[in-house]
């Protein structure tokens, strides 16, 4: 057993008794590459490119060599993160908290957190095959409206690809004690807590027994063949259309934070309409992919810890409270990505109403996977550092590790992306806690 999991293990017991998404990746992720490696080094995989068939066999016993074709994909440990607090010593002193230990487990929640979303999104990115509101009779490329009516056949239809693609599994494997790394071909279906929801209602309506089933990184039991695990930590998409230039002074909201369009910035938070639609979506591209960088003529920048907004109960930094965003120009439209958010409330403001989030394409990204069929390398078990602050009474604790993932050609048939639409109207409105 590698260190990983040693420490994954230990920091699981504080989940239990903190306000945090409960991590997934411990049990979903191949950790092989993990040992030696460092930050720049190339992780490889090989795998077979060409099929094997069975020829006949000649009456004098001849027989037709085919050829042994292999390919190799890779990927580089590239992602580095930190989490640090500054603990001033004549503050602690009036507190009836333990603040090291309290924030030393805040601190190695939050690089959980971020490995897990981040995996997470990556099954999403690599996935072999898709469900979705055409998979139900729908229109191909939108969300999926889950309800009791429907919830039943999403395994039956995950199975149907898994099987069509001679995935190999473990049917009768089910989550419990074993170690980590022994869950290898485990049908595992992750979902957010509002199909969670409708999940439990189909089965009481049914009076189906769930069983007796501990809530352990996220593990609530199984429907049909597949474990089935909550999170928070899923990624969210979101289509924002512009069929026409915004006005001055429009806005969109997106997880309570607000834009606004404008001819001139003159504020934090402002974008700059550009002299198309096109123009002004290329504008909140590099408005969304640089929050805090001020660009001129374009946007303008929030400093941090100077623009803040309330989630959750907490009054955190903007730019935090997008953390995980990223945009894509689709020169009418602009495609939103939030890693590891889960259901992401969003609104606007426009004077004309063919600018809009489109309702269909927000999206929350259930997974159904096989354990195992994404690679994690942890180069850098998370760890504290501390640091004495120069001329002040206080020291800062930083926790780090490095890492990074990778969902390879030969792994992608085993997982698949269920697209859940999200917006308003399909899910009960809710906030995640990220603070």
């Amino acid at each position: 057993m590698t260190n990983t999991f040693k420490y994954q293990t230990i920091w699981t017991k504080e989940y239990q008794k903190s306000n945090w998404a409960m991590p997934i990746y411990p049990v979903i992720a191949d950790l092989q590459f993990t040992a030696g490696l460092q930050k720049g080094d190339t992780v490889k995989r090989r795998y077979r490119t060409n099929p094997i068939f069975a020829n006949d066999l000649g009456s004098d016993g001849s027989y037709t060599v085919q050829n042994y074709v292999e390919g190799e994909e890779s990927f580089t440990i590239s992602k580095q993160k930190e989490a640090t607090v500054r603990i001033v010593k004549p503050t602690v002193l009036h507190t009836d908290l333990d603040v090291t230990k309290s924030y030393g487990v805040q601190l190695s929640n939050a690089i959980f957190q971020e490995i897990d979303g981040d995996t997470l999104n990556a099954i999403r990115a690599g996935a072999g095959n898709t469900i979705d509101d055409g998979s139900l009779g729908g229109t191909s490329g939108n969300g999926a409206t889950i309800s009791i009516a429907n919830v039943a056949n999403l395994p039956v239809l995950a199975m149907e690809k898994f099987m069509g693609t001679n995935v190999v599994y473990s049917n009768n494997m089910k989550f419990g004690k074993l170690p980590y790394e022994d869950y290898g071909g485990m049908l595992t279906w992750i979902v957010p807590p509002q199909v969670w929801t409708v999940i439990q209602l189909y089965m009481m309506a049914r009076n189906t027994p769930q069983g007796d089933t501990a809530v352990t990184n996220g593990y609530v039991g199984q429907l049909g063949q597949f474990n089935v695990f909550v999170s928070n930590n899923l990624p969210f998409t979101a289509r924002l259309t512009l069929g026409a230039n915004p006005s001055d002074g429009d806005t969109m909201t997106i997880k309570g934070v607000t834009f606004r369009f404008k001819s001139a910035t003159a504020a934090n938070g402002d974008i700059q309409i550009g002299a198309t639609a096109a123009d002004t979506a290329d504008n909140i591209v590099t408005a969304l992919n640089a929050l805090t960088t001020n660009v001129t003529n374009v946007y303008d920048a929030w400093v941090d810890g100077t623009d803040t907004v309330s989630e959750g109960g907490f009054t955190i930094d903007k730019s935090d409270a997008l953390h995980g965003l990223s945009a894509t120009d689709g020169t009418t439209y602009v495609d939103i990505l939030i890693k590891g958010a889960g259901k992401v409330t969003l609104s606007s403001s426009f004077t004309s109403a063919s600018n809009l989030f489109t309702a269909a394409k927000q999206v929350v990204h259930s997974i159904f996977t096989v354990a195992k069929n994404v690679s994690l390398a942890v180069r850098k078990d998370p760890e504290i550092y501390e640091n004495f602050v120069s001329g002040a009474v206080a020291k800062d604790y930083t926790m780090w590790t490095v890492y990074d993932n990778k969902v390879f050609i030969d792994q992608a048939r085993a997982s698949i992306d269920l697209a859940v639409r999200a917006d308003a109207t399909s899910f009960a409105a809710y906030s995640n806690v990220h603070a």
